[in-house]
């Protein structure tokens, strides 16, 4: 119904040549002008030019009552080509004060023309474009509500926007020029969303009080080396990969706050005890800050603490809930009172603990934790007992354990009747490949081509299937799948993966069995960035192959999905008949990290999961 709503829509406005949208009939307005007076909108989809078009500077002259202006690319919206395909060599005039929505992808020149007059305007996108300024000067900008400027590399004045009083949302994103905010924008009382992400040049944030704004992304601003307050009702606060040395004392004031991301902060040498002030945080990321060495905060007092990351920190004192060895008889009370005080966490990470050396049996009253990470703990010799619904134990690196509790979930299938002989190494009886896989293959053999720009920086893993038929096999087989990626500049890459199998002793199996593996893909991405193709708008080809090694076993299905970490989500690409179409689909909306919420859905296609092998040969233990 959609679509031919679309149809009906495009037909109608095509009839009054008030709306253009077919790219032969926007070039021939855009070059011959007539009937300009009448034009309402114009979409370009720029791809279907083969060529740059020359336009005379006075082409939107008489387009009086043009409101919505888009040009736009479907194949790309990366800044893959120089330049824009539309080429005003002589300027642009832009009389214009009718326009709502302008979208200019690459918009080719330093700023927007002085005779533009934004007084209508309420969406501005100049995304990846030759811009320094936005327009000269500061105009009135009264119903302007979304900006993105983002990827545009020589931007470096924003004074123009100081009258947009009714901003909501600003993506500066990719702005490497940019060095600072103006101090007016204390007046965007409505602005809710700024994400400077990858503004390698801010020094510094103006005293401001942003009184509306949730979310703050300063990711990657390799700069900036000191952070300030800038609003009391923030809810989402990401500064990780910048300089700052340490925080304001003043963040108690932060009520609102669920997220605190300080993911890589080499510089941050301490955070204050405040941060147990923080009622609503349930984030707290401290991975990768190597000189933090203290840890103040209070947990327990943190009710609503979901996910605790202290992985590569150089914290030596840790406080005595998260000291998760043995402890005296004298110390239980009180340790128990605060883990209840902690009873909220989902995902715990302290990996790279040598202090850890066997977990007290109270950390099963974490009733709520579903994943424990410590991993390359390597004094840890013991696990006696896991919360009741862990579903990922991180353990690999770990050369000393060597007693691990049955999980409680595992107890509660037996307890149910269901048997565990047969279910092993990510494995469960079935004869089909899940539906959420995104590619899907009768036989032994996927031959794939993936769209420009698949393996970029937010692939974080590879997940793989396959279904292998079995007729009372006994043996010690294992199930191994080749991936070679190859694209049109002969760049090649290969690596193996074994999915299950593998055993010391042979064991019989007499039904058809599902193999699900995932690995993790810097291996790749390395291969990728190294080569000369990187950053080329260059589609890819893969070949994965399953075979059964030291058995009868048949591969009937395969099957392969990519698996993308966004900001606040996990996508995965493609369509579920097989084909790619570079669609995203959210997986699962949640506060969890991108491994948490990828395994749960892969575990909620199997009955148990006992033990999952990296690429790598490293061990993890998986449970649901």
């Amino acid at each position: 119904m959609h679509d031919l709503l679309y149809t009906f829509g495009k037909e109608l406005g095509s009839k009054g040549s008030r709306r253009l949208w077919n790219h032969k009939g926007v070039v021939g307005a855009l070059k011959k002008r007539t009937g300009a007076g009448s034009v309402r909108g114009i979409f370009l989809d720029m791809s279907e030019l083969k060529e740059k078009l020359p336009l005379d500077r006075c082409t939107f002259t008489e387009m009086r009552n043009l409101r919505y202006l888009k040009f736009y690319s479907s194949r790309c919206h990366r800044e893959c080509e120089a330049d824009c395909k539309l080429n005003f060599p002589e300027g642009l005039d832009f009389p214009l004060d009718e326009v709502r929505y302008l979208f200019w992808l690459k918009f080719p020149l330093k700023k927007l023309p002085k005779d533009f007059n934004p007084r209508n305007l309420t969406d501005l996108n100049l995304s990846f474009s030759e811009i320094e300024e936005v327009w000269e000067g500061v105009k009135d900008t009264p119903k302007l509500k979304w900006v993105d400027l983002s990827h545009s590399s020589k931007l470096c004045n924003l004074t123009g926007l100081l009258n947009a009083e009714s901003l909501q949302r600003l993506n500066l994103e990719g702005c490497m020029s940019l060095e600072e905010l103006p101090r007016e924008m204390k007046r965007m009382k409505s602005l809710v969303f700024l994400n400077m992400r990858g503004c390698t040049s801010l020094r510094v944030l103006p005293h401001m009080n942003l009184i509306s704004m949730k979310t703050l992304i300063l990711t990657n601003c390799s700069s900036l080396q000191t952070f300030q307050m800038v609003s009391t009702n923030l809810e989402n606060l990401h500064l990780d990969g910048t300089a700052i040395g340490q925080l304001p004392t003043n963040m108690w004031k932060l009520q609102r706050l669920i997220v605190l991301n300080l993911k890589d902060c080499k510089m941050l040498v301490a955070v204050p005890e405040c941060l147990g002030k923080l009622k609503a945080l349930q984030e707290l990321v401290l991975s990768g800050c190597s000189e933090l060495k203290t840890f103040p905060i209070r947990i327990e007092n943190m009710k609503s603490l979901q996910i605790l990351l202290l992985d590569g920190t150089s914290i030596t004192d840790m406080p005595k809930i998260l000291q998760l060895n043995s402890s005296k008889v004298e110390d239980l009370p009180e340790l128990r009172r605060g883990m209840d005080g902690i009873s909220s966490l989902q995902r715990l990470c302290l990996s790279m603990n040598d202090m850890i050396t066997n977990l007290r049996i109270d950390i099963s009253l974490l009733r709520h934790l579903k994943l424990l990470d410590l991993k390359f703990c390597k004094n840890l010799t013991s696990i006696p007992l896991l919360p009741p619904n862990l579903e990922i134990l991180d353990a690999h690196g770990c050369g000393k354990l060597k007693t691990l509790a049955m999980p409680m979930a595992i107890l509660k299938h037996m307890e149910k009747g269901h048997a565990s002989e047969a279910l092993f190494i990510t494995s469960f009886p079935g004869s089909e490949v899940p539906s959420w896989f995104n590619h899907r293959m009768i036989g032994s053999t996927l031959e794939l081509k993936f769209p420009p720009h698949w393996c970029d920086n937010r692939l974080s893993t590879i997940v793989l299937c396959a279904v292998v038929a079995f007729q009372n096999e006994i043996n010690s087989f294992s199930i191994e799948c080749t991936c070679e990626f190859k694209n049109e500049l002969g760049t090649c890459t290969r690596f193996s993966s074994i999915l299950g199998g593998g055993w010391n002793e042979p064991r019989k199996i007499d039904s058809d069995h599902v193999f699900i593996g995932y690995t993790s893909c810097s291996h790749i991405t390395k291969h990728v960035e190294g080569s000369q193709g990187h950053q080329k708008c260059v589609p890819t080809e893969a070949s994965i192959k399953f075979k059964v090694i030291d058995g009868s076993g048949e591969i009937m299905n395969c099957g392969l999905s990519l698996v993308y970490e966004e900001s606040n989500h996990v996508v995965i690409e493609g369509d579920s008949d097989g084909t790619s179409s570079g669609r995203a689909l959210s997986v699962v909306e949640s506060t969890m990290s991108s491994a948490t919420r990828l395994l749960s859905v892969v575990l909620r296609y199997l009955w148990l999961g006992v033990v999952f092998f990296s690429v790598f040969g490293f061990a993890r233990f998986y449970f649901h």
